[in-house]
């Protein structure tokens, strides 16, 4: 009985307990929409559309492998799902900390988006716990020593010159600009201008440039143009018809072959962006200063870059040394005498 109205329908379960919630749902005046579950992940997807084609894909992946666990389960509606069907399919799901805590957080948004849309009452993923974070290992800045051997393994890795020149100026662009390898893998020849790097454009207008040491510019001004293009290329990398997805894998897979060869431990690209960092902050860089060549904020600076080194701890010495060096709160003819 609803709404006055009686009516046979099949509940379409074999468990006892969701069977009662899926009845009590139909029955409770005021209850939420029985929303299907395919059409509620089809709304969110529709309502993520205007995200990066990186993170879509991601939520994409998501909520269709949460799609085949409710057909698999005969979840059909939103009312039959609770924290225990959630938690379920969080067990079978064999993911590291990491990505099953980025799962989590886009279940969340998900159910978020239902309870908005009065499809469901409260959010049960809410109530699920969050893996608890992985130790962050610490980061090290590459040596000098290290760099060296990348640029000499350059000569060293694929088929041909076009493969090694262009290994050489990413591993350069990287060091002196520390730019994530998704944009050195898309970088425009437009924003290399007179000894400069056109890093990004701030919200007021204005431009964040970056001097590039003649090395890079030498090197950049003679990198032949990407495979495929036929008249002046656009980027440096890049031929701009291959997806940016392609470009990156491809930039990946040969800075890959370049630290293989080098056998330099743990390397990484993004390794390059803590070196420029530690190198900012000992020539006495403020952590607005890094936040502003990173393209980050300086809370992000603190927690992952702004690390104590032995270069810092010089760099401090010496400032205190020159300081005591200028000021005597004693001069020699005024010190006391004593008997």
């Amino acid at each position: 009985m609803r709404d006055g109205r009686r009516f046979g329908r099949s509940l379409g379960l074999r468990d006892w307990q969701r069977a009662i919630r899926k009845l009590a749902a139909w029955e409770s005046p005021g209850a939420p929409e029985l929303k299907p579950v395919r059409e509620a992940v089809e709304a969110f997807l529709i309502h993520c559309r205007e995200l990066a084609p990186a993170t879509l894909r991601k939520y994409t992946n998501v909520m269709r492998q949460f799609q085949a666990f409710c057909e698999q389960e005969h979840v059909g509606t939103l009312a039959e799902l609770s924290i225990d069907v959630l938690e379920r399919y969080r067990a079978g799901r064999p993911l590291a900390r990491t990505t099953s805590g980025r799962e989590l957080q886009t279940l969340r948004q998900f159910f978020a988006l239902c309870v908005r849309r009065k499809w469901m009452a409260d959010n049960p993923a809410r109530e699920v716990k969050m893996p608890p974070a992985r130790p962050q290992e610490e980061q090290e800045p590459f040596t000098a020593a290290e760099v060296s051997k990348m640029l000499a393994a350059c000569d060293q890795i694929g088929r041909g010159a076009y493969e090694r020149i262009r290994a050489r100026v990413m591993i350069l662009v990287l060091r002196y600009t520390g730019l994530r390898i998704s944009d050195v893998a898309t970088l425009a020849r437009s924003r290399v201008k007179a000894g400069q790097m056109i890093l990004r454009a701030q919200k007021n207008g204005g431009l964040v440039l970056l001097p590039i040491p003649s090395e890079l510019e030498a090197a950049l001004a003679q990198l032949p143009a990407p495979r495929g293009v036929d008249t002046e290329p656009e980027y440096f990398f890049w031929n701009g018809r291959t997806s940016k997805r392609a470009v990156v894998g491809i930039a990946e897979r040969t800075l890959a072959a370049v630290f293989k060869k080098a056998a330099v431990v743990k390397a990484h690209a993004h390794r390059f962006r803590h070196t420029l960092a530690t190198d900012l902050l000992v020539k006495g860089a403020t952590e607005q200063d890094v936040a502003d060549v990173l393209g980050i904020s300086p809370n992000i600076v603190r927690k992952h870059y702004a690390k104590w080194t032995p270069a810092r701890q010089e760099r401090v010495l010496n400032l205190l040394k020159a300081v005591h060096a200028a000021t005597f709160l004693l001069q020699p003819e005024s010190q006391p005498v004593i008997h």
